[in-house]
């Protein structure tokens, strides 16, 4: 079951997106006590009615404009008894720059098809000189983050790089070389 256009947005606004939402609420004098808990401020976003909340409404709306971009993938992972699909929904992948180096930067939503809430979000980087893609946050279920480090912040060594699975890093990949545009 690929995951449909609601819960690609609840696990945006959730996660990648939460900082962005938590912003520009800010001057609205959103109660700061409904910001902390991610999952349930998604929730309240999305069923914010364009009649009764319209300025609510007009901040989900703008803070999920990635999402209309966003280039998607489907990938079967191998396990050991079965093989597992998951969909791939890219909402950024462009080229950043951090001071004097330019490197690459990318968000990634997965859905794990069997059920999806199995389910990730990844800020990417790959600077000059990295191998492969390096996780600088990952989102832990709850929405909040369990790794948070800004684009092209100083890295530790070989042993603290953490990537993703090399078929996902390829997707990224084949969507770099493919340019701008939708994923097929």
């Amino acid at each position: 079951m690929t995951p449909d256009t609601h819960a690609q947005q609840h696990w945006y606004l959730t996660t990648l997106g939460h900082e962005v939402l938590v912003r520009e609420l800010a001057p609205l004098k959103f109660p700061a006590s409904g910001t902390h808990d991610p999952l349930a401020l998604a929730a309240q976003c999305l069923i914010a009615d364009p009649i009764g909340y319209p300025e609510l409404h007009r901040v989900a709306e703008q803070v999920l404009a990635p999402l209309h971009t966003a280039r998607s993938f489907t990938v079967s992972i191998a396990d050991e008894d079965s093989v597992l699909e998951h969909t791939g929904i890219v909402p950024v992948l462009e080229e950043r720059q951090a001071g004097a180096v330019t490197g690459w930067y990318a968000e990634l939503l997965l859905f794990e098809h069997s059920a999806l809430l199995n389910k990730g979000a990844f800020r990417l980087s790959r600077m000059p000189g990295d191998r492969t893609w390096v996780i600088d946050s990952d989102f832990q279920p709850s929405g909040h983050p369990g790794t948070l480090r800004p684009f092209g912040s100083r890295r530790p060594g070989s042993g603290g790089k953490r990537t993703l699975l090399p078929p996902f890093l390829a997707e990224l990949e084949r969507l770099i070389a493919q340019g701008p545009g939708s994923a097929a």
